[in-house]
């Protein structure tokens, strides 16, 4: 476990390092040392109004007042009331990828949720970012840290935790959350809690020590391992601030500093606008605009942060860091009688950062608003390809992260032809 004394001045000394040049040649990142943020929109938003101008499918009941926008190699639906979807794609078009077209096989929320962050129904399955996360080794303290949106744990679950809406975490850490019970316990000073934190840890390390037999050391050692964690965790408590609340923006900063300090490899987001997210079954243009239009305000900032943060390797954060921004299903084409939209078993997502093939649109949706076949290799149209898959999508993350895909995802063909 690093020491406390050894950790803030090693924290004040990246600290020192905050103020970046204004321009860096990009790292040179490998598979496995690249970071990962995930940001969730909960129930299920419209590709129509950001990713996929389908001006020309006449099934599609298009905004008034939207237009083909074009930034690179980049289409969109552009809005005079969505200007930061604008400035997003024009700052940031060389590195992102959105897919269109991808099929996620169900039109229930908690389903969809599933097989998008995971690649099935079963539930025991880890989610993309846990299982990237605990690939990452045992080093990190908090591989998978979850500020926000649904997880899936499975049995890597000492790889993840939450920061809770609340704070909880940060309560927990500082002992705060102990005066908010019906009974407050009043805290021991803080030379006392370090002194039992030392007890504890000398104490474990002589129970692995004498261990007997094979089964009672794996037992004692991954006591250690998780007690030397839960001491360290609370060292990070000095240096950065887990009461991220429930805004993007907000939640950008948190993020940034688990991986900037090495705390995570994962960190996951989650984006509702506050009000009851994205599923629009009625007023769906009105919500839908005002959700994208602060999801890519949000999305503005964490790339700011990420661009003005120091990585591990001199250059920016936003270098090591890939984004990747998805929904669990899309909306139906065309509005309904209350002028929403319901479910639909195809969506779109976007993808940001090394590794990737920037700049760029794959896949699409056919005259019947479905996904189009794609071939896995190219990420080109291609009949008769299958349609894509959010698990050939979620295979190429594993890939992009220096992960086995197949442990995983057995049977599914990742969608390689969107990486570099």
């Amino acid at each position: 476990m690093l020491h406390r004394r050894r950790f803030l001045g090693a924290a004040a000394a990246g600290a020192a390092s905050l103020v970046l040049p204004h321009r860096l040649a990009r790292a040179e990142v490998s598979a496995t040392d690249r970071k990962f943020i995930f940001v969730f929109n909960p129930g299920g938003w419209d590709p129509t109004r950001v990713f996929a101008p389908t001006f020309d499918t006449p099934v599609v009941a298009m905004e008034p007042a939207a237009q083909r926008g074009r930034a690179g190699g980049i289409d969109f639906v552009d809005h005079p009331d969505r200007p930061s979807v604008r400035a997003f794609m024009t700052q940031h078009h060389d590195r992102m990828l959105v897919i269109n077209g991808v099929q996620v096989r169900s039109i229930a929320h908690e389903i969809c949720t599933m097989i998008t962050l995971t690649g099935n129904t079963s539930g025991l399955t880890p989610d993309w970012a846990t299982i990237i996360a605990a690939s990452g080794g045992t080093g990190l303290t908090l591989p998978h840290l979850i500020l926000g949106g649904p997880s899936f744990t499975g049995a890597l679950a000492t790889s993840s935790a939450r920061t809770g809406a609340a704070g909880q975490l940060e309560g927990l850490l500082s002992g705060d959350l102990s005066e908010s019970s019906d009974q407050p316990v009043g805290r021991l000073p803080l030379p006392y809690t370090d002194r039992i934190d030392d007890f504890l840890l000398r104490r474990s390390r002589a129970e692995a020590f004498g261990a007997r037999g094979d089964a009672q050391a794996a037992l004692t050692d991954a006591y250690d391992d998780a007690l030397s964690k839960a001491l360290g965790l609370k060292d990070f408590r000095w240096v950065m601030d887990f009461t991220g609340g429930t805004g993007l923006a907000d939640q950008a900063q948190v993020a940034a500093d688990a991986l900037r300090l090495g705390l995570s490899r994962c960190v996951s987001l989650a984006h509702t606008g506050g009000g009851t997210g994205w599923d629009t079954h009625a007023q769906n243009d009105e919500t839908q605009s005002v959700l994208f239009e602060g999801l890519f305000n949000g999305l503005g900032q964490l790339m700011e942060v990420l661009r003005t943060t120091p990585g591990a390797r001199g250059g920016p954060l936003a270098d090591e860091t890939v984004v990747v921004v998805l929904s669990e299903m899309g909306r139906t084409p065309g509005l309904n009688g209350t002028a929403g939209k319901d479910h639909w078993p195809y969506t779109s997502m976007m993808i940001l950062g090394d590794g990737l093939t920037g700049d760029r649109v794959v896949g699409g949706f056919d005259a019947s608003y479905a996904g189009v076949p794609l071939d896995p290799s190219t990420a080109e149209v291609s009949s008769p390809a299958p349609v894509l898959s959010v698990e050939s999508v979620g295979a190429a993350l594993l890939e992009l992260a220096g992960v086995d895909a197949d442990a995983w995802t057995s049977g599914t063909t990742p969608l390689r032809g969107v990486l570099s």
